[in-house]
């Protein structure tokens, strides 16, 4: 996959999606429960949820992570010079070299969204993931879930996969992990996936869908709350280091 900012593949998606405030609030209070401490985020991308960590843990060491060049030039611009707590990387998930750049056994949180998918060998990834948390940190992973959806827009944007709950959870086992709660997100946005992707067979996100998505926030968080979170386009799974 190019990751060259110019012809990333998802680049589009994450400038969709960076317009979507009440969606990107939703999923961040889906995630941050589990966060303390100093915190790694890979895939930090244009920097839309390190803004938020920013604001959320002012006393906390602060990495942010990307594999495109581009981006990791633009977080550089956006944070690193701006406070001392603050760090940025490249990080490729199948590169050692690039794991030990950043160092071991540093970390209390760790935070990837819609990243996983992205890495070919995945396994790999989760057990570096492992050794640079400290002892009883936390791992936080949201992933695309569900294999009948994966369609033109999964190969589009650069996935290798969609999750099920089980093979998340026996992959974060594998590597070491205690895994304290895995559970689903975004009922709503599963159907307009597959609407888009497996019927029309768009390879491109909906901005259209984004925003309506976006306008009903309010109506999916009370449902999701009432009926509970038993199905949706993503999964998030909260592990512990042992």
């Amino acid at each position: 996959m190019d990751i060259d900012a110019g012809h990333y593949t998802g680049h589009e998606n994450l400038e969709l999606i960076s317009q979507s405030h009440r969606f990107n609030d939703w999923m961040y209070e889906e995630i941050l429960p589990s966060l303390y401490g100093d915190i790694l985020e890979i895939g930090s991308g244009i920097g839309t949820f390190s803004e938020k960590l920013i604001n959320d843990f002012p006393k906390s060491n602060l990495t942010f992570t990307d594999i495109s060049p581009v981006y990791v030039e633009l977080l550089k611009k956006k944070f690193d010079s701006s406070n001392k707590n603050m760090a940025v990387y490249r990080l490729d998930l199948n590169e050692r070299i690039d794991y030990e750049k950043i160092g071991y056994k540093k970390f209390d949180s760790i935070l990837a969204v819609n990243v996983l998918e992205h890495v070919e060998n995945d396994e790999f990834a989760f057990t570096q993931l492992y050794d640079m948390l400290n002892e009883k940190g936390t791992l936080v992973v949201l992933v695309p879930c569900h294999k009948f959806l994966y369609n033109v827009i999964d190969k589009n944007i650069g996935h290798y996969r969609r999750y099920t709950k089980k093979e998340l959870e026996h992959k974060v086992r594998k590597a070491g992990f205690i895994v304290d709660e895995t559970f689903y997100f975004n009922t709503v946005g599963l159907i307009g996936w597959y609407l888009n992707g497996n019927l029309l067979m768009n390879p491109r996100v909906s901005g259209t869908g984004l925003k309506v998505l976006d306008t009903v926030v309010p109506v999916l968080k009370y449902a999701e709350r009432l009926f509970g979170k038993r199905i949706g386009l993503s999964i998030i799974c909260y592990a512990k280091k042992k």
